[in-house]
């Protein structure tokens, strides 16, 4: 955590605001493109839009949960007009390493879908702030500021953003038993849950609470045939933070395969 606090205080941002139509970023190496895709409008008034990450070859960027190595990705729609609402989705990521710790994330092209609903109907005028991480031998925080209109008709990378709606994590109904254990400064979460292995290779975990101020591990991983145990750390930035186990959330990934588990007993 402190290597990544110095990193990002020693890297100099690359901001940009670019216009509806021509929304792309490009850093000084030109290692990362942003773009604002508008999508479309359903019946019932929700709107779908896209945030497309192109990646040099050889560069990633994170999942909502980065891990280790990685850098959060944050999207921030203030100043946006007609907007009333906006939840962000996440494909399914890889786990991949950087300088020897674990990070989670996309290589390549990812798109990000993103829900919106309108306050009045009609257009919405999306004013969005995003700031990412890309990393190759060195990591760079990028900040982008995307402006452009969702237009109550659009059509704007529909298939792009339908198919990372698919390829979102499946949320399954699977109980989750969750042990604490209180080892002063710290704590141990154990999280056991029956669930049949999953198709593709490298099974892992990548544990979530609902408090972004407490750091966890990366997992120990074990898999006894349908049982799995998943133990992580978890370091408190604040004293008296209480851990709501309530909020826990499990994604089992492989190469081909993503799962959600929600919630401890």
């Amino acid at each position: 955590m402190k290597f990544f606090a110095a990193l990002l205080a020693a890297t100099a941002l690359t901001t940009t605001s670019v216009p509806a139509h021509a929304q792309v970023l490009e850093t000084v190496d030109s290692v990362v493109s942003v773009t604002l895709l508008e999508g479309w409008r359903e019946p019932n008034g929700a709107h779908y839009a896209g945030i497309q990450i192109d990646l040099a070859p050889g560069w990633k960027t994170y999942w909502r949960a980065p891990g280790d190595g990685g850098i959060p990705t944050s999207a921030d729609w203030q100043g946006s007009e007609n907007l009333a609402y906006a939840q962000l989705f996440w494909p399914r990521p890889e786990v991949f390493r950087i300088f020897g710790m674990r990070s989670v994330g996309y290589a390549d092209r990812v798109v990000l879908p993103v829900h919106v609903e309108a306050k009045d109907g009609g257009d919405i005028d999306a004013h969005l702030h995003l700031r990412l991480g890309v990393c190759n031998e060195i990591c760079l925080p990028v900040d982008v500021t995307l402006n452009g209109v969702l237009p109550e008709e659009g059509v704007e990378g529909m298939v792009p953003i339908k198919a990372a709606l698919i390829d979102r994590p499946e949320v399954v109904d699977a109980k989750l038993s969750c042990t604490l254990h209180d080892k002063g400064d710290e704590y141990r979460l154990d999280i056991a849950t029956n669930l049949p292995p999953l198709e593709g290779r490298a099974e892992t975990a990548v544990v979530e609470i609902g408090d972004e101020s407490v750091w966890i591990s990366e997992p120990r991983f074990m898999r006894d045939e349908d049982w799995v145990l998943s133990t992580v750390r978890l370091i408190p930035q604040h004293d008296n933070t209480q851990v709501d186990l309530s909020t826990v959330r499990v994604t089992m990934l492989t190469t081909t395969s993503a799962v959600e588990l929600h919630g401890c007993d």
